[in-house]
């Protein structure tokens, strides 16, 4: 028998199957046919995958994959795919962020960092974050953010200036974080820096990825990214 007519077959007893299955009501056998029904493979359609040599699983519609920017590399995000420019900070030395970023009596919400980069082709303004990267989990890694700056217009902030709500650097005394700026370069604003400055960890890779489409909808928005890498040990 051909496919097409072995299809065709199948079809005719699914409908044979509905029919079987209102005659049935309640019954046990009427309540598994409908739940198969319902979870949207047909009698029919799941005998004639088996007969023609093709298994439920494999047919079964395969979930589409979590969107990404990049395979995911050496900061565990995906961002890589796109180019990186240089960022520098006077509160960043030898890989060590000033101890003025930390709670201290006299300023207990911290110094926010200085940040430096030259302007980006293209690009209208920039997306900062500032995250704890010892608190990752998994990969991509979940962290905790300390400074997020959206739609930003210049190329420089000056240390304690900062143009957003930031989060003092406060590891347990005695202990020794991490913590990490990306500073994401935008062709077009975005309507919002997805992420709150000392909410709960959470997805970073899902803030980037918003990034990429504008206000307006329009996607391809990342141009390019910065990243600078710190140690901060509280007393």
């Amino acid at each position: 028998m051909k496919r097409t007519d072995l299809y065709k077959t199948m079809i005719a007893a699914g409908a044979a199957a509905s029919m079987l299955i209102g005659i049935a009501g309640c019954s046990a056998e009427g309540t598994d046919a409908a739940a198969e029904a319902i979870s949207g493979e047909s009698v029919a359609v799941a005998e004639f995958k088996a007969i023609s040599g093709e298994s439920v699983a494999a047919a079964e519609v395969e979930e589409e994959p979590e969107q990404t920017l990049c395979e995911v590399e050496e900061f565990g995000y995906c961002i890589e795919s796109y180019p990186q420019f240089y960022v520098g900070s006077d509160s960043w030395e030898a890989g060590v962020w000033s101890d003025d970023m930390g709670a201290k009596p006299d300023h207990p919400k911290g110094i926010s960092p200085s940040l430096y980069w030259d302007p980006v082709e293209g690009a209208s303004c920039y997306v900062i974050y500032m995250l704890d990267s010892s608190h990752a989990e998994g990969i991509p890694p979940v962290n905790f953010i300390h400074w997020v700056i959206g739609n930003y217009e210049g190329t420089e902030i000056i240390a304690g200036e900062a143009p957003a709500f930031f989060l003092a650097l406060g590891p347990e005394p005695g202990k020794t974080h991490t913590y990490d700026i990306y500073v994401i370069a935008l062709a077009n604003p975005v309507e919002r820096a997805k992420g709150t400055t000392g909410g709960p960890p959470t997805n970073f890779n899902n803030f980037l990825l918003a990034l990429d489409t504008d206000v307006d909808g329009n996607t391809g928005n990342i141009l390019a990214f910065g990243f600078l890498r710190g140690k901060y040990t509280a007393d």
